[in-house]
């Protein structure tokens, strides 16, 4: 992560600058002076050893965004929040705020010269977004109405039906439909308050739909949010009464088969952070919100376990002897490419591995993922792995880069040899309607490793590099949505990296005009609580979403020829799901109902499994008028393991 003030430096009178001591690697340079619009370059390429000369960045007069804000009468609001937000695809792009004065008007100058939405929040309502083209023209104007009115009340109590003030309340939509409903809520933002000394809330400015509410004590973690189911509710429906319990505990201890604790572990309780354990006997406590909660153990050496807990009110729940495995490892050397082995290389292996456009592997960003250094015979061991995929990397600065390799699920324990080669990389821009697309991730997939991936977020220009990656075929595509199961579309093409070349590539991520609406009912005639949606331009034969990301499908010739492949993930929850912007085509609609029985939050208990759930896939044409599919599937499929 760049911190402005650490990793940069100020400008002379003359506006010359000196960035000394830079690794080898691809730099984007960004200069901001608060008055100027930013001026950011394009990928620069240094080479650590000579310096890089004469490099311009021009800042021109900055955007500017006036207005008023005024209520549904006509008549001016004060003190009304404005958010002006770049338009982009990640939740960290640029943005400014201002607050109206006493005549509703407000003014933010400095903007970037590209595309902006603009919205303005008041107690008493929110306005709809207004979009502003700070390249085409420097300066707008916005008219900002509150007519978007909606509200969600309530009180937050305890157990004992007191109120409870200064509590922390948070509402997020529970289905946020597609792409571009993604999109909304990161410029409107996510709502949060906190509750008076009567315990009442209030969400203002709410657009229809269904929220989940929930609720903690004072003071409490901000994780403790997440423990909870919370309450749905709509606005404009009737308050809601949320019950903040006492917290609660659990505790347990965790021992190896042979009755040995590991040496070290950590405990995550629910959404909370890794709690590090190291006890002579295994035995751990942390504090847990009350309610179901999944209490996860992992540490090095043994394969995670979830455990599903049940916290009552004030007490201290007793997990008992929690017995984890110690699975199967992976284990060889690391070779160069004459066979020496390699010492001091790093080798990363996971269910899902992630790293960027440098780093070969980010801990945060990867899923049941172990890292370690070879010896000085070139050997390494990793151990603790459960029987799913795993992908293994390796790579050493310097040294070049294996190419992603991918053990099969099982139970045995399997021996591998990685030869370093050296990288390649792979740059471009990605565009949509013939315009760049900024702040938007880019993500290089190995084909044949698809559990092994590296992202980079595109410029204002839509310009991206991949410094380091090894030689082989990639799938690489701009990701419009989130990660996880939130809404995502990709447009997808096949790129050949050589050792010591930098390929070049355009993505286009132009949306075209069909619309596709999936239901997803089971054969007792009712719509399916719960469940996960792919749609990809190829024919699909895959029993369940880990087969899917292993390639079973058949890559049409024209992607290996340059075309596109588009993939959309989309969730039904209870009602039809629905994607805009489809390009016409043959597509598969594969389908995964989750076994949750009538409550979608049971999910969080299937985390892990979820890639094994049993799934659907449906043939479907696209065209320029709207589509609709409907996906019929066993009711058994949709019913928790107790209830089948």
């Amino acid at each position: 992560m760049i911190h402005p003030r650490r990793d940069g430096v100020l400008t002379g009178a003359d506006g010359t600058f000196l960035l000394p001591a830079l690794a080898a690697g691809t730099y984007r340079l960004s200069a901001s002076d608060g008055t100027h619009a930013d001026a950011t370059s394009g990928p620069i390429t240094v080479d650590g050893k000579h310096a890089r000369k004469g490099i311009e960045l021009v800042m021109v007069a900055g955007g500017v965004v006036r207005g008023t804000v005024t209520d549904g009468a006509g008549q001016p609001v004060a003190a009304a929040d404005v958010r002006v937000v770049a338009q982009g695809h990640v939740a960290w792009r640029p943005r400014r705020q201002a607050f109206t004065g006493a005549d509703g008007r407000f003014a933010i100058a400095g903007l970037p010269r590209r595309g902006v939405e603009i919205v303005a929040w008041h107690p008493t309502g929110a306005s709809a977004i207004a979009l502003a083209d700070l390249a085409a023209k420097p300066e707008h104007d916005v008219a900002l109405v509150l007519d978007v009115t909606g509200a969600i009340t309530g009180t937050i109590v305890d157990a004992a039906g007191e109120p409870v003030g200064d509590a922390q309340v948070f509402a997020d939509p529970v289905d946020t439909g597609g792409t571009a409903d993604l999109a909304v809520w990161q410029v409107r933002g996510y709502q949060e308050a906190v509750s008076d000394a009567g315990g009442a809330f209030r969400f203002a400015g709410l657009p229809a739909g269904s929220y989940r509410v929930r609720a903690s004590r004072p003071a409490a973690p901000e994780h403790a949010l997440w423990q909870g189911d919370g309450v749905i509710a709509k606005p404009g429906g009737p308050p809601v009464r949320i019950v903040v319990a006492a917290d609660g505990g659990v505790t347990g201890k965790v021992v190896l088969p042979d009755g040995k604790p590991p040496a070290v572990f950590t405990i995550e309780v629910g959404a909370s952070h890794p709690i590090p354990v190291a006890s002579k006997d295994g035995s751990f406590r942390a504090d847990a919100a009350a309610g179901k909660l999944v209490v996860r153990v992992a540490g090095p050496g043994f394969v995670p376990r979830r455990v599903e807990a049940t916290v009552e009110p004030g007490k201290v729940a007793d997990l008992g002897t929690i017995t984890v495995e110690a699975g199967r490892s992976v284990s060889g050397r690391v070779l160069d490419a004459s066979g020496a082995p390699v010492p001091r290389a790093q080798v990363a292996a996971g269910m899902i591995l992630s790293g960027d456009g440098t780093q070969l592997y980010i801990e945060s960003e990867s899923i049941l993922a172990k890292t370690t250094s070879t010896d000085d015979d070139g050997r390494y061991v990793l151990s603790g792995f459960g029987p799913h995929n795993i992908s293994i990397v390796a790579g050493k600065e310097g040294a070049g880069r294996a190419l992603s390799v991918t053990v099969p699920r099982g139970g045995d324990s399997a021996v591998v040899d990685l030869v370093l080669q050296a990288v390649g990389g792979a740059a471009g821009q990605v565009v949509r309607d013939g315009q760049p697309l900024a702040d938007t991730v880019v993500i290089a997939n190995p084909i044949g490793a698809v559990g092994s991936n590296f992202f980079v977020v595109t410029g204002p220009d839509g310009s991206f590099a991949f410094d380091a990656l090894s030689p082989g075929d990639y799938f690489i595509y701009p990701m419009l949505g989130g990660g996880g199961g939130q809404p995502k579309d990709m447009a997808m093409r096949f790129l050949q990296v050589k050792a010591g070349t930098r390929a070049s590539i355009t993505l286009d991520a132009s949306p075209g005009p069909g619309k596709l609406t999936i239901a997803v009912d089971h054969d007792k005639g009712a719509p399916v609580v719960l469940a996960q949606i792919a749609v990809l331009q190829a024919q699909v034969d895959a029993p369940n979403l880990e087969a899917l990301r292993d390639g079973t499908f058949a890559l049409p010739e024209e992607i290996r020829a340059g075309g596109t492949l588009m993939m959309h993930f989309r969730q039904a929850m209870g009602a039809p799901a629905e994607i805009d912007g489809m390009r016409p085509g043959t597509y598969t609609a594969c389908v995964v109902p989750f076994p949750v029985g009538d409550d979608p939050s049971m999910a969080r208990f299937l985390m892990d499994a979820a890639n094994l759930l049993p799934m659907k896939c449906t043939p479907v044409t696209i065209g320029d008028s709207p589509a609709q599919l409907k996906v019929v599937v066993p009711h058994a499929w949709t019913q928790p393991a107790s209830k089948k």
